[in-house]
């Protein structure tokens, strides 16, 4: 009979991680397939291993090594026996841990028993990608993109690992979707829109590869081109969101943003149609943490409603939606900052159009005091449209609107500033 070949690997595995072999065996006895299998590993079982004694322990051993060590078990030196097909007489009788049957499914058990290793993974990263859309009204959007960056790059390495189960490559490829489109999100606050427009367009296709709702990837793709202008495409693409998302904030938010949209190009009856539409799904009964940057909670459905009442022309309305904001802040319901100036710049237009040139200033100037690293693009772009509206030769002898576009364009030219250190993190 061969000599038995030690298992060095094993071995070495177990000393670099300072465990001694009674020591390891506890591990093993108390991970989730040791409690399972009421297992009563003991020193004595390591030593034949290490001592190449087994070549492959009994099930469910191999799974318990495998979640103690984050390892394959070919990784830590065991090889699965092979059954000669021919018995020379000499030789001695083959003692098998298990039946011949089971080599038949040892691959499948194999490939099943590395998905369990994964699954806790993958949780962890699905909480990750919660947890950042939860933090995106609190943290700057140049910090948080590096993040989220991250995290899309795990991602992309346990795809890339070739043995996940079908399941869990579709619940992946739906966290990336969700990822990649609240990158593109934070692309667009910090004005980089080309780049926001191809990751929407990326998550869109994965949210349809992974059968899971798009309604993020087409919010994302929609918000882009509002902001660069593309107001006709905005309001085409918030359409397309709006038909394939389920009832929800998302839908609700997706009919508001055509309504903005369509009334940011003239369209009218398309904006009133669309905001009795987004009226009509107000009322979902689903929720979304209010801090994420998919809610819609009641404050920025305030910011929508202005928005659309400026366009078409409607201060009185916009004014007056601006005081149920004001009310709902004083008992509690306190917007985003970003959320928060947008409403102040949009009240001030309402009261530009007017022609009440002290309420556009009383409204302006608390925004001006933002941090610079969170003067997001639509903070930024509705100054911008306030500071238009300034020109007008109507105001060109008035020093308080002079003064106040002149703060605006600092105001902008100062908006999210260069940081190295987070962009390379």
């Amino acid at each position: 009979m061969a000599d038995k070949i030690p298992n060095l690997r094993l071995q070495r595995w177990r000393e670099q991680h300072k465990l001694t072999r009674d020591a390891l065996a506890q591990m093993i006895n108390q991970s989730k397939s040791g409690v399972a299998g009421r297992l009563a590993c003991d020193e004595e079982r390591i030593r034949r291993w290490e001592k190449g004694e087994v070549a492959w322990p009994r099930n469910p051993y191999p799974a318990a090594l495998e979640e103690v060590t984050g390892l394959r078990m070919e990784a830590l030196g065991f090889g699965r026996p092979k059954v000669p097909t021919v018995l020379p007489a000499s030789a001695a009788p083959l003692i098998r841990d298990t039946p011949p049957e089971i080599d038949e499914i040892a691959d499948i058990a194999d490939w099943l028993n590395q998905g369990s290793r994964h699954a806790e993974v993958i949780e962890e990263i699905e909480q990750a990608a919660a947890s950042m859309a939860s933090a995106h009204t609190e943290v700057p959007p140049k910090n948080l993109i590096c993040h989220v960056t991250r995290v899309h790059r795990q991602v992309r390495d346990l795809l890339n690992q070739g043995d996940l189960r079908f399941r869990q490559v579709r619940d992946l490829l739906r966290i990336d979707a969700d990822l990649i489109a609240h990158a593109a999100v934070l692309l667009g606050d910090v004005n980089r829109d080309q780049a926001a427009e191809a990751y929407g367009r990326i998550a869109v296709q994965l949210a349809e590869e992974a059968g899971s709702n798009p309604g993020l990837a087409w919010y994302a793709r929609a918000k882009t081109a509002r902001w660069q202008g593309h107001y006709i495409e905005a309001a085409d693409l918030a359409r397309r969101g709006y038909n394939a998302t389920p009832a929800g904030p998302m839908k609700h938010q997706l009919a508001w943003y055509e309504a903005n949209s369509a009334a940011l190009f003239g369209d009218i009856s398309r904006a009133r149609d669309a905001a009795h539409r987004a009226d009509l799904c107000a009322d979902s009964g689903t929720t979304i943490p209010a801090r994420s940057v998919w809610s819609f909670p009641t404050q920025r459905q305030t910011l929508f409603s202005m928005a659309v009442a400026v366009r078409t022309g409607e201060p009185d309305a916009a004014l007056r939606t601006a005081a149920i904001a004001d009310q709902a802040t004083a008992a509690g319901d306190r917007p985003s900052l970003a959320t928060w100036a947008q409403i102040r710049v949009a009240a001030g237009i309402a009261h530009l159009l007017k022609d009440d040139l002290s309420g556009v200033v009383h409204e302006t100037m608390p925004v001006l005091s933002m941090p610079p690293e969170l003067r997001l693009t639509t903070v930024t772009g509705y100054l911008d449209d306030l500071s238009h509206r300034l020109a007008h030769p109507r105001f060109a002898d008035c020093p308080d609107a002079v003064q106040l576009r002149q703060q605006i364009h600092d105001f902008n030219a100062a908006a999210l500033p260069d940081e190295p250190t987070m962009e390379s993190a």
